[in-house]
């Protein structure tokens, strides 16, 4: 394995949590969540291909369905979206690729929370009439959103891994990375090979995880893809 990246990530990881420390001074829980959440931003922001958007907001799908409140949504940016002066946009679910919840701790209730956000997003119906990609290296399908919660701490993994076996699998993230322990990544053989009959593998160096987390949605991101959008029944009356 690489040094140079892991390295990085490691070091990325050690500022992320400097600057989490640093604001446990901040008494308002509201401007606490708005730090934690903006850090990850800034820092897919700044590191992933020019083709990906990273906001926050609300998905929407053409019979007026809407998801919950997601941290981070990364759309592709030849899908626009409904923008709005707080920061809070409002995204077609056909430019969705992934979504990402984001935790100061992560406790068993609260990952619970997440995958109900999630699953808000996975209800939705993209009207897209179909796909055409080049340039894919990777197993992620092309019409899947990906899931993923990180978190600052919480949890062990173990636990978190029993928490996940009540939940319901629409509800189940793709993606658990905690800065402080490692990852949980759904065995499901999109993201690394299967590995056994546990539902999910197991990283215990938060710096692979983050690495891991990266080079996926590098990989999703970074894929040309055209979609067949049917724009026009987003204005054909309700």
């Amino acid at each position: 394995m690489g040094t140079v990246l892991k390295n990085y990530c490691a070091a990325a990881i050690r500022a992320m949590q400097a600057q989490f420390e640093a604001s446990q001074s901040i008494t308002h829980g509201a401007s606490l969540g708005a730090i934690r959440e903006q850090a990850i931003r800034d820092f897919l922001k700044g590191h992933l291909p020019s083709g990906a958007r990273v906001v926050s907001g609300q998905v929407f799908d053409v019979d007026d369905n809407r998801s919950t409140q997601q941290d981070v949504i990364i759309t592709v940016d030849t899908v626009p979206r409904l923008p709005f002066a707080s920061g809070i946009d409002l995204v077609f679910a056909e430019g969705v690729v992934a979504t990402i919840e984001i935790k100061s701790q992560l406790s068993g209730p609260a990952l619970k929370s997440s995958g109900s956000g999630l699953q808000s997003v996975r209800k939705l119906t993209p009207r897209i009439w179909g796909y055409t990609a080049s340039g894919v290296s990777h197993n992620w399908p092309i019409n899947r959103i990906l899931s993923a919660v990180v978190s600052y701490g919480g949890s062990s993994l173990q636990n978190l891994k029993q928490v996940l076996s009540t939940m319901d699998d629409d509800s189940q993230p793709d993606l658990i990375l905690d800065l402080s322990s490692g990852m949980l990544v759904k065995n499901s053989g999109y993201i690394i090979a299967r590995s056994g009959s546990e539902p999910y593998v197991e990283l215990y160096d938060p710096a692979e995880g983050f690495m891991l987390l990266l080079i996926v949605l590098t990989e999703i991101t970074g894929t040309i893809v055209s979609r067949g959008i049917d724009w026009r029944a987003y204005g054909a009356p309700k």
